[in-house]
């Protein structure tokens, strides 16, 4: 399977705004590296020619465009396309952070 063959279903409850920045995931055994394409208030979609499996948890950190510092948090892999993509969520962020990205999407979208 190609990164174009996959055409899933839409069940996003939240919109979504374009990211395209770096990520690092990060488990005690192992961290990959990969690219936020999308995200949301409640997650990321992130691409990784490595991928966790569906429901493990790992430590998130990447940075939003035009805000300082890094974001960072516990996440659940909540589908995964081995190898190509994960949708992950987020677990605990900050009410300021939610707020912070719920205002990015916002601003991305008009």
């Amino acid at each position: 399977m190609t990164p174009s063959d996959y055409s899933g279903v839409e069940n996003r409850k939240r919109h979504r705004a374009r990211l395209g920045v770096p990520v690092e995931c990060s488990t005690i055994q192992r961290t990959i590296q990969g690219r936020a394409e999308n995200i949301s208030a409640s997650g990321l979609l992130i691409r990784a020619d490595s991928t966790f499996s569906s429901d493990e948890e790992f430590t998130l950190s990447f940075s939003l465009p035009g805000h300082e510092g890094k974001i960072e948090c516990t996440a659940r892999v909540a589908h995964v396309v081995p190898g190509i993509f994960m949708g992950i969520e987020f677990l605990d962020l900050s009410y300021k952070t939610v707020h912070l990205i719920e205002d990015f999407v916002t601003k991305s979208s008009s």
